[in-house]
Parts: C-alpha cells; sequence; structure tokens
C-alpha cells in the first residue's frame, strides 16, 4: 500500500501556516507483523510515547536548489548512538497525535494520525510540489524517527533487539519526513493537502471537487497575474518617468555644481591675486619707510654738523630716539631744542656782561646821555645793540 496525500488546508493555519493532517505510522497487532525496517508498532507502547509525537518538527530533505521537492530522511551520521539528520530542513511542525481506524486504499487500518503546519511563506515551492502531486494521483510518503528517550543512550525494545519484528517500548517520536523515496511503512500517509478543507472535515476529497477546486484557483491566479501584469506595466512606465526626472535633476545638480565649483576657483584666484598685490605693496612701503628714514636721518645728521658736540647733548635723547623712528616731526623738534639751548645761553651771557658794563659807568665822571647821543650818530640801533 502506497503513501498518499489527501489534504492541506490553508483555512485553518495562521499567517504563514498551512494546516496538514497525515498518517505517522501502522500499528500492528504483535510481532508477526511488521514494517519493511523490521520495526512492529504495538498500540500500548504507541500510547505511552504519544507526547513526544505533538511536538515533533516535520522534515525534508531537498533533491533541488528551490527547495521543491523532497528525497529521504537527510541522514549524515551517527555519532553516539544518535542518528544525525543535518541535511534535512525543518518544514513545519507537528501539533497533535492521536490514534484512529481509518480507510487507506479501501482497507481498515489501524494507525497514529499526525496534525500539524508547514511554513508555506519559507517553503512555497514545497506547498505547490505536493499540491500538483495530489493532483496527479501520485501522492508523497511519510516516515517517521525515533530515538532514545532523554537519560538513555539506546532504545528499549521488548524482549531485545531483533532484524524483524522488534517492537519499540521506551523512545521519543523525534521527527517525520515527507519522502520521495519509498518508506519503511507503506500505512504513513498524508491524510489533508486540501486547499479548502474545512476545519472540522478530515476525509479526502473526490477527485472531481480537487480538479474543480484547482481550476477555480488557477482561474482566480490568472485573474491575479493579469491585474499583477498591468500594475507592472504602470510601475514601469512610472519608473521610466521617474528615471528621467532623476537623470534631468542630476544633470541639472551636476551643471550647478560646475558652476560653484568654477565661481570657487575664481574666487580664490582673486583672493590669491589680493594676496600677492597686498604682498607687494607691503614690500613697497616698508621699502619707502625705509628709504624716507634713511634721508632724514641724513638731514638730521646734516643740520647736527652745525652744532658742537656739547650743543648737540641737550637733545641726546631725542636724537637716539629719532634713530629708531625718525620723523620730520622729531627733526623739527631736535633743531629747535639745541637752538633754545644756544639762545638762552647767549641771551644769558648779555646778561652778565650788560651788568658788568652798568657797574663800571657808574663809576665815572661821563655824561649819562653822550653815549646815545654818540650811538644815534653812527646809525639805526639792531637789536643786538639792546642787548
Amino acid at each position: 500500500m502506497k503513501s498518499t496525500i489527501l489534504e492541506i488546508n490553508n483555512q485553518k493555519k495562521t499567517s504563514g501556516r498551512t494546516y496538514i493532517k497525515w498518517v505517522v505510522l501502522e500499528i500492528h497487532e504483535n510481532n508477526s507483523q511488521f514494517n519493511k525496517n523490521g520495526i512492529t508498532w504495538l498500540e500500548k507502547y504507541i500510547n505511552a510515547n504519544l507526547e513526544s509525537a505533538k511536538i515533533m518538527p516535520i522534515c525534508v530533505e531537498f533533491l533541488d536548489d528551490e527547495n521543491s521537492e523532497p528525497f529521504g530522511h537527510g541522514l549524515t551520521e551517527v555519532k553516539n548512538g544518535t542518528p544525525l539528520f543535518e541535511n534535512s530542513a525543518v518544514v513545519g511542525t507537528t501539533t497533535n497525535a492521536y490514534i484512529d481506524t481509518i480507510d487507506v486504499n479501501g482497507e481498515q487500518k489501524r494507525v497514529l494520525i499526525a496534525e500539524g503546519f508547514l511554513y508555506n511563506q519559507r517553503y512555497p515551492n514545497f506547498v505547490q510540489w505536493l499540491k500538483s502531486k495530489m493532483f496527479d494521483g501520485d501522492f508523497p510518503e511519510t516516515s517517521v524517527e525515533i530515538s532514545a528517550v532523554e537519560g538513555s543512550d539506546v532504545i528499549e525494545y521488548e524482549g531485545g533487539w531483533k532484524e524483524q519484528g522488534r517492537i519499540p517500548m521506551k523512545f521519543d517520536f523525534t521527527g517525520d519526513a515527507i519522502l520521495g523515496i519509498d518508506p519503511a511503512d507503506d500505512a504513513a500517509i498524508l491524510l489533508e493537502l486540501n486547499s479548502n478543507k474545512k476545519e472540522d472535515n478530515l476525509m479526502p476529497k473526490s477527485q472531481e471537487e480537487v480538479v474543480l477546486e484547482l481550476n477555480n484557483k488557477l482561474d482566480n491566479k490568472n485573474k491575479e497575474i493579469g491585474e499583477l501584469n498591468q500594475k507592472v506595466e504602470k510601475l514601469a512606465e512610472d519608473l521610466k518617468q521617474k528615471t528621467e526626472e532623476l537623470n534631468a535633476a542630476v544633470k541639472a545638480a551636476k551643471d550647478e555644481k560646475a558652476k560653484a565649483e568654477a565661481k570657487e576657483k575664481e574666487a580664490q584666484k582673486a583672493k590669491d591675486e589680493k594676496a600677492k598685490a597686498d604682498e607687494e605693496l607691503n614690500s613697497l612701503k616698508e621699502y619707502k619707510n625705509k628709504v624716507e628714514a634713511e634721508k632724514m636721518q641724513g638731514e638730521l645728521n646734516q643740520a647736527l654738523k652745525e652744532y658742537s658736540p656739547e650743543e648737540k647733548d641737550v637733545a641726546k635723547e631725542k636724537i637716539e630716539m629719532f634713530s629708531k623712528s625718525p620723523s620730520v616731526e622729531l627733526k623739527n623738534e631736535i633743531i629747535s631744542e639745541i637752538n633754545s639751548a644756544i639762545a638762552q645761553s647767549f641771551i644769558a651771557e648779555r646778561s652778565r656782561s650788560k651788568k658788568q658794563a652798568s657797574e663800571t659807568n657808574s663809576n665815572t665822571d661821563f655824561d649819562i646821555y653822550s653815549e646815545v647821543h654818540d650811538s644815534g650818530q653812527h646809525g639805526s640801533v639792531t637789536i643786538d645793540d639792546l642787548y
């Protein structure tokens, strides 16, 4: 008996997840019955370990890069007695598990059934592949994975391990793989893979219903695709217009930038020329000041030649000041100060001479008016004669 996908229910999902229901394994009456791996599943031990099945992952080893077609379990190695399935991806999660008797391809089977969710947002190609396989009547199969319970190194079997008819007694369900190859248990089938299955309807739909639903969905999808194509065309036109506007704006921005750079270069050139002119002007001013200072120093030196060292000492401080900072005003002050000192010295000397003459005249018998009369006879009187 081959495995069969019966339904995926998109209405029984939360965002990004699609409801799925499948047969995990067939339960046997005794160890005279067993699957292709030689395992006999007894109901009492399934019930005893049922809780671990309620949280086991749904796994796929993908055959292609598009993550659409399954292959095997993805087994990579057995490490410390524990199988590792590093080449498989978790495509869903089991949320519930229970034992029931159902019809599988016209035959009543006592089976372990699981319910859960596929991650349709993360593996849309795989979910679509399952629907396509169902439509073609070639239904994928599953294979359960078990391991030793926490704290134990091995699975415990009733009566010990046997090649055929071994009965797992203490174990954990660790995962269920959807396969693209033959499973060990022909009763392990997917029960629900139907887009519009009601939440309380667990039986498969007829082929006609499935075809009708798929045709309706195909029509809806074609309509959606047409609408999307129109949107794509509109967006493409908008994108073309926006691109042209953006290119024009970029060109205008480049032109403005070029103008700004040219003005900046022009301004910098003017600044450089001004700095050069300022430097030349300062150099000329410095040279002019130096020439003028040397000229004034020469003029002062020439003027001072007319005076004795004692006369020049009167303006010694100003002469030293002039040598450091020549100016016309200071030169005039120096000459004026020396001349003033000489004049004062001369006046003082004449005053002394006049006093001495007056004292001499007071001791003679001459007429005091005779000198005035005589002076008048010799011509006009000068200022120096008064002294």
